[in-house]
């Protein structure tokens, strides 16, 4: 990670990435909303066979939201909490 008094990202204000960073964890929050009702309607329908696979999906997509949640978290800490433009 970046020093505290260097930019978050090359050529990026701290406004800039933390924007950026709030909306991947918006549709991080809703790719991982509608998998999850996609492996309900596959579990609903018998779909047993491709459930695994759907989950392994869904398990991505979670690990990648977290991912943003956590650089969000590390943007805020180090630059204050702007406010979304």
């Amino acid at each position: 990670m970046a020093e505290a008094d260097e930019r978050p990202m090359s050529g990026w204000s701290p406004a800039d990435a933390i924007a950026m960073e709030r909306r991947h964890v918006r549709e991080g929050e809703k790719r991982v909303a509608r998998q999850e009702t996609l492996v309900l309607q596959l579990i609903e329908k018998g779909h047993d066979q491709i459930v695994g696979r759907a989950n392994e999906v869904l398990s991505l997509f979670s690990e990648s939201l977290e991912v943003s949640r956590e650089r969000l978290r590390d943007l805020e800490r180090r630059y204050g909490n702007v406010i979304d433009r």
